[in-house]
């Protein structure tokens, strides 16, 4: 396979992404830490390495010099997707499980779908509607519906706005990369508005007394390092790097390592249930899923006449 290297990179970004559920559950039962204050300490410390690099490359504060809408929309992606998407999954992470979170957050491309239907005037394919029927029926599954489970409704909702919220992120992308060429400001930056408003909303002072009320300081303070490195920095870093080689639908299905590293923790790991109905119910979202992102179209063989 052309581009190894690059494969190699998105996957391992999924694979990190997908270890978040490890890092919620001690920081939430170890530690005591809500959803927000730990969306906080992802955030915040996620936005200095980004930023130190993002200076470390442009040799000084040069790639910071960009327009006054740019900066718009890096704030309003910081906060509406990467701050309210992490927060949303927490949340449902904390209150359901890391399968059920995790499938119910890769729901964003239909999401995408929908909005790009209603926004943009997108035609309504076989494709588009045979996908969405698969992440209808598979959310239901994995929800807990057919097998009789107690359905935890706000986990439920949490997991789906994380959807939502996360996608996002492509359509702030979009508008920004056409007037810059430098991805990792986009990134940067979207940290850096994001890491503003959960220093507000997290009350940091609580963070701090916790940590230094903990059994092992250095442990935590370890873990906070980590959870910012592993389910952001890298991840990032990582699949960014990727998409030189590799191309973004091909990217999106390689990525599905998240869900399938997160229900592996969750269950093997965390000891979280997993049955049949559920696990019936990831295949369908993952079909779902890869069905909006091939192309079906056959290659027409050129005649020789």
């Amino acid at each position: 396979m052309k581009n190894k290297i690059h494969v190699i990179m998105v996957i391992l970004s999924g694979v990190f992404w997908g270890s978040s559920c490890l890092f919620v559950d001690y920081l939430r039962e170890g530690l005591g830490l809500s959803s927000t204050q730990i969306s906080a300490v992802r955030i915040c410390l996620a936005a200095l390495i980004l930023n130190i690099l993002l200076i470390i490359k442009g040799k000084g504060f040069s790639l910071y010099k960009i327009s006054l809408r740019s900066y718009i929309i890096a704030a309003c992606s910081g906060v509406f997707s990467v701050l309210a998407m992490c927060l949303f999954y927490y949340g449902a992470m904390i209150r359901t499980s890391a399968a059920i979170s995790v499938i119910l957050l890769y729901t964003a491309p239909v999401f995408v779908m929908i909005m790009s239907l209603i926004f943009f005037k997108e035609r309504l394919t076989a494709k588009k509607i045979v996908s969405f029927c698969f992440a209808i029926v598979g959310c239901a599954l994995v929800s807990g519906i057919a097998s009789g489970l107690e359905i935890n409704a706000l986990g439920i909702f949490l997991a789906l706005m994380s959807g939502f919220t996360y996608s996002l992120y492509g359509i702030f992308t979009s508008f920004f990369m056409k007037e810059n060429k430098e991805p990792l400001v986009f990134t940067a930056l979207n940290f850096l508005f994001a890491a503003i408003v959960a220093i507000i909303i997290s009350k940091p002072h609580e963070i701090v007394r916790i940590t230094a009320g903990s059994d092992n300081i250095p442990l935590s303070l370890l873990i906070f390092f980590l959870l910012a490195l592993c389910t952001a920095v890298l991840p990032f870093l990582l699949y960014t790097m990727g998409l030189v080689g590799v191309k973004p639908d091909v990217a999106s299905i390689l990525a599905f390592t998240e869900p399938l590293t997160a229900c592996i923790f969750g269950v093997f790991v965390l000891g979280q249930p997993m049955d049949a109905f559920g696990a019936v119910g990831i295949i369908c979202v993952c079909i779902a899923i890869v069905i909006l992102n091939v192309n079906f179209k056959k290659k027409t063989k050129k005649s020789h006449n």
